[in-house]
């Protein structure tokens, strides 16, 4: 029987010799912190740790014994080898010098040899793409927008296939027609039978869906009409209408001629009143006369005179000096800016 020491045992720095941990099949039912044992069952040493048993037996080797890219060799000598593998598709490891160069030269640019890295916009460019299959989502917008055989086979299949003209003289029926079917009215008439829609020569009349053709009242919604002539506008109705000419502008006698702004302008500036005018307060309190230049070039001008305060008609001596002067004269001076003189020319 194992002989118990009830208090501590100091050996006093000597060596314990020929020593063999306290061997067992499970852990102490009553450990205590610090405590040792080596676990026959596993074949480890245990150390009592924070109030859990913890595996100090362990090599470096046991805690790379799970990693496949980390190889540990123990060269039998007390060192041990490690060897670190390329990464591959299926193992994590080292990354190789020719594949970081790949890495690093990854452009959104079509640049030979490098992998596509996507730009701030999601885009990357090719020269030329080849696959064999691909998918296109969103809307075809731009003239480059790439577009799948389905899409061109739907296009082919809905879009419009002339089959020739018509004469609508005679108030023809509509014929047998297919989507996307389309004829031009040559001459004008009637289409869909004699309680049809009038068409003009050189309507067009478009099948929008299957149909075994017949009169407006059978097959009518199965077409449609659209017209090429645009009659002339008038004042309740939309239509063509030509500009009117400088002459006519000038005349103004006509009434289905549009006029252009520029046309209005140049009727306005030759105007004798309105088109042009120069404007200036006149008084200083102490000047009784005072020479307006206006600089409009024309002796054909009016002169008016205005009361700054209440807006009043005024009266003074007024006289034309020459084609760029004007001569207001008072009885009286002015007090400050007491009068406005326009000359209109």
């Amino acid at each position: 029987m194992a002989r118990k020491f009830l208090t501590n045992i100091d050996v006093n720095n000597n060596e314990v010799q020929n020593v063999v941990i306290h061997v067992l099949a499970t852990a102490p039912a009553s450990p205590t912190e610090g405590q040792i044992y080596y676990n026959s069952t596993t074949s480890r040493l245990m150390l009592r740790q924070s109030a859990i048993w913890k595996d100090i037996s362990g090599r470096i080797d046991d805690v790379l014994s799970g990693t496949t890219s980390l190889i540990s060799t123990d060269n039998g000598d007390g060192t041990i080898t490690f060897t670190v593998l390329d990464a591959t598709q299926s193992n994590s490891g080292f990354l190789s010098a020719v594949d970081k160069i790949l890495l690093d030269s990854a452009t959104s640019s079509a640049l030979p040899d490098t992998l596509m890295l996507r730009d701030a916009n999601g885009d990357v460019s090719v020269n030329r793409l080849t696959a064999s299959g691909i998918t296109i989502n969103g809307a075809i917008v731009n003239p480059t927008d790439a577009v799948t055989k389905q899409y061109v086979d739907d296009a082919l299949t809905t879009g419009l296939q002339f089959e020739g003209v018509i004469d609508c003289s005679l108030d023809p029926d509509y014929p047998a027609g297919l989507q996307g079917h389309a004829y031009i009215a040559q001459p004008g008439g009637k289409i869909g039978g004699a309680s049809g829609v009038d068409v003009l020569q050189g309507d067009w009349i478009i099948c929008n869906t299957d149909n075994a053709g017949g009169d407006q009242a059978t097959v009518g919604t199965s077409w449609d009409v659209i017209s090429n002539q645009v009659g002339d506008a008038t004042e309740l109705v939309a239509g063509k209408i030509r500009i009117a000419t400088q002459t006519e502008t000038n005349d103004g006698l006509i009434d289905n001629a549009a006029v252009t702004p520029l046309k209005l302008q140049t009727k306005l500036d030759a105007l004798p009143f309105g088109a042009q005018h120069y404007g200036v307060d006149l008084g200083d309190g102490i000047s009784v006369a005072f020479v307006v230049a206006h600089g409009l070039g024309s002796t054909d001008v009016h002169q008016q005179l205005y009361d700054n305060a209440t807006g009043a008609v005024m009266e003074c001596d007024m006289q034309i000096t020459d084609a760029n002067n004007c001569l207001f004269s008072f009885n009286i001076a002015p007090t400050t800016n007491q009068y406005h003189a326009v000359i209109l020319g």
